[in-house]
């Protein structure tokens, strides 16, 4: 008894310690069968203190529908005074063996990828992440979601 009330304690610090670092994190709600061009997800950020660094990643999760080895994603950073920042991204899924990277257990795979690294946001206000998805087909099927989390540095 002692000892499972002392590993939750422990296990509760973890969560709290490894949490610390977080600044935001929104998950999108599911892409549905298939994520279209035309269909872009949209995360909204709070910036109060402005100037500090962040790194910003998407979580992806693709499934064993999705038919390629990497994807290729539009995004668009909005500040709160309408600056646009446009990028073009290419991140690497599967290894050249075919092996899913990232990971997960059965058919959905989850993967970490860098957005930004070492950004100031320099503006208080409500920034605007758009994030689309970049490939020939208009529906890309075996995209389950993209969540956008972002740390302090």
């Amino acid at each position: 008894m002692i000892k499972s009330r002392y590993l939750i304690i422990l296990g509760i610090f973890f969560l709290a310690a490894c949490q610390q670092n977080n600044f935001y994190f929104e998950e999108v709600a599911k892409v549905g069968s298939s994520w279209k061009s035309t269909d872009p997800k949209t995360f909204t950020v709070p910036v109060k203190n402005p100037d500090q660094e962040f790194t910003m990643y998407f979580i992806l999760r693709n499934n064993s529908e999705y038919a390629y080895s990497n994807i290729y994603l539009f995004t668009e950073l909005k500040s709160p005074q309408g600056e646009r920042v446009v990028d073009t991204l290419e991140y690497q899924l599967a290894y050249p063996t075919g092996e899913w990277m990232g990971f997960g257990m059965g058919d959905i795979k989850q993967n970490t990828l860098v957005y930004k690294e070492k950004v100031a946001l320099k503006d208080t206000g409500v920034y605007q992440i758009n994030v689309a998805q970049a490939m020939r087909e208009n529906d890309l099927i075996g995209i389950e979601d993209i969540s956008l989390m972002i740390e302090k540095n």
